[in-house]
């Protein structure tokens, strides 16, 4: 990008010199970056599906809330005493503020449909920031409104996701299946023994 061109001012007693200062072109660069591609300057944001597509294509991205937490137990122990145990990560939260106004890419209906489907569908999302990316994200709570000062026909909705953690089920290492020991899954109930016509056992 070509420097800002600054006027040709002569350097005459009582005239201030003007030095080219950065912060102008910083200014442009952020004035420019209005009318590009989202990502070009690494302020991408989304709702990603696992598929890579976007659930959800909000005109703007208000707000970004994060939200991590560790739990650290405590236990009593003998004469009246606790200690510290281990420490548990809990799920971290994600809550954004997106506005709809209709006019770009989704329609206020779509919108509103989409974030239902979401709200009570089980898929997880990735959450895309400048900053970073949290996956295995769920939509847990919406709330949306309209108001007057920010124009009645804008929709402003606050999602909140939550991180669901994916377990994966414990298998025993066994060398073949035959030497896997069985497992009961239910109740058993004892059959009696096949006996012969004169009662005896077989």
């Amino acid at each position: 990008m070509a420097l800002i061109p600054y006027p040709n001012v002569p350097p005459l007693p009582g005239v201030p010199a003007l030095a080219r200062n950065g912060k102008y072109v910083g200014a442009a660069l952020t004035v420019l970056s209005e009318f590009l591609p989202e990502d070009l300057f690494g302020t991408k944001w989304g709702i990603i599906s696992k598929t890579g597509t976007a659930v959800l294509k909000p005109d703007s991205f208000v707000d970004f809330d994060y939200k991590e937490e560790r739990k650290i137990p405590n236990y009593p122990i003998e004469s009246g005493s606790f200690q510290s145990y281990n420490k548990v990560a809990l799920p971290f939260d994600c809550r954004l503020t997106v506005t709809c106004s209709g006019n770009k890419s989704m329609k206020k209906p779509a919108f509103l449909a989409a974030i239902e489907k979401l709200m009570a569908s089980l898929e997880l999302v990735t959450i895309v920031t400048p900053d970073g990316n949290y996956p295995n994200c769920n939509l847990v709570h919406v709330d949306y409104r309209r108001e007057a000062r920010q124009g009645a026909t804008l929709i402003i909705a606050q999602l909140w996701f939550q991180e669901v953690r994916i377990a994966q089920a414990a298998a025993l290492p066994t060398s073949a299946p035959s030497a896997a020991a069985n497992t009961s899954n239910g109740q058993v109930s004892p059959t009696p023994s096949p006996t012969n016509l004169s009662g005896s056992i077989r």
